[in-house]
């Protein structure tokens, strides 16, 4: 009696097994993490291996830039080790759940595609555009921190604040990127 409950138990344990493996071996993608600035350099030696890779990038003051840093991901096809990929020079690591590869939906990595120009850079939305007299937060630079006033844009992507120091309010320039605006209270 314990044999056949136990051949039981057994076979339900392995179409348990079986289904995990069967959902592991669709294609699907992969997200691996790169030494800084590597990102290229892994890419051309997945490729070379014939793996399938999506870098997505951006062009920032004519310079090409990934969009995630230090990412890429890879597509795992059926029956594909994965291990190779993790001990590619310059690949710090895979991100994993559990003993495999964590699975990232298709329609995510499609959602970027689809920003994609006809230069191939993924198009950012642009940043919310700045009221006169709204709070923003100095996110870089020198005033890193403080809290301003928008007064308005002096310039190309420059914008004017007033900043409080030593108890007066005091005009300064900066980079409208290194702004972040802040709510407005509504009374």
């Amino acid at each position: 009696m314990n044999a056949s409950m136990n051949r039981a138990d057994q076979g339900s344990h392995e179409s348990h097994v079986s289904r995990v493996v069967d959902s592991c071996s669709q294609p699907y993608w992969a997200v691996v993490r790169t030494r800084a600035q590597r990102e290229l350099t892994v890419r051309v030696l997945l490729e070379l291996a014939h793996h399938e890779i999506y870098l997505p990038q951006i062009l920032v003051q004519q310079r090409i830039k990934p969009l995630f840093p230090t990412y890429l991901f890879v597509r795992l096809g059926k029956k594909q080790h994965w291990y190779p990929i993790r001990w590619t020079p310059h690949v710090l690591d895979v991100l994993m759940s559990g003993d495999h590869p964590a699975q990232l939906e298709d329609k995510i990595l499609d959602g970027y595609r689809r920003r994609e120009g006809r230069d191939g850079f993924v198009k950012l939305p642009s940043p919310p555009r700045l009221r006169k007299d709204q709070p923003v937060r100095i996110i870089r630079g020198s005033f890193e921190g403080q809290i301003a006033i928008h007064q308005g844009m002096s310039g190309k992507e420059r914008a004017l604040v007033l900043l409080n120091l030593l108890g007066q309010k005091v005009p300064v320039e900066l980079p409208s990127r290194d702004l972040e605006p802040l709510p407005v209270a509504v009374r």
